[in-house]
């Protein structure tokens, strides 16, 4: 999402949307004033570590998904396995997209998104960001796209986003890292009291 600032604009994004922001600013260093990120995807190099797939592969793994499989997916990796109803309701929108007509549409879609997550990597790029940043990381998240075709002899552990913000700050130093411990992939909906207050004090103050 983006906010007004007092001149250009704040951009926020989490997970993809956090890749996307991240190579938005780096397009159009002049119009963004702030950048936020929330548990994004892209702070690895994930094609140093895993095999290439096309689009083609993607498109059919996203044809194959099933209102059941969605549920399963988040049940397994996100809010540590504790389940409930708020958090099923929330899959509701993914799950209608599946059982839509314009699926193969979305698919499609979602297979080049995919292919932009692999081929278009943003963390080599992070030095190049000159505007304030701000990562905001749900510590127990370990989300890694690729893991399942890691290149052979690969010992390296996708994912860890314990590890990654430190990462991130050697890369380029001015970026300002905010670990949220025992968190994950979506710490505004696990712990919005926990989130809500760096992501705040991460946005530029209004006259």
């Amino acid at each position: 999402m983006s906010c007004d600032g007092a001149t250009g604009f704040s951009e926020a994004g989490h997970s993809m949307g956090g890749m996307l922001a991240s190579r938005f600013s780096l397009m159009y260093e002049n119009t963004v004033n702030k950048l936020i990120l929330v548990n994004p995807i892209g702070l690895e190099n994930y094609l140093y570590y895993v095999r290439y797939k096309d689009v083609q592969f993607f498109y059919e793994n996203e044809l194959s998904q099933t209102p059941e499989a969605i549920v399963s997916y988040q049940r397994k990796n996100y809010y540590d396995g504790a389940w409930n109803d708020r958090y099923t309701a929330l899959t509701l929108p993914l799950q209608g997209w599946v059982n839509g007509d314009d699926w193969p549409t979305l698919a499609r879609v979602s297979a080049l998104t995919y292919d932009m997550i692999f081929t278009q990597p943003v963390i080599d790029e992070f030095d190049k960001l000159a505007m304030p940043v701000t990562l905001i990381l749900g510590t127990r998240d370990t989300t890694g796209p690729g893991r399942n075709w890691k290149k052979e002899g690969v010992t390296y552990t996708l994912g860890e986003y314990d590890k990654l913000g430190k990462r991130v700050q050697q890369r380029n130093p001015a970026i300002n890292v905010v670990e949220l411990e025992d968190l994950d992939h979506l710490p505004f909906i696990e712990d919005f009291e926990a989130f809500i207050s760096p992501f705040m004090a991460a946005l530029p103050e209004r006259e």
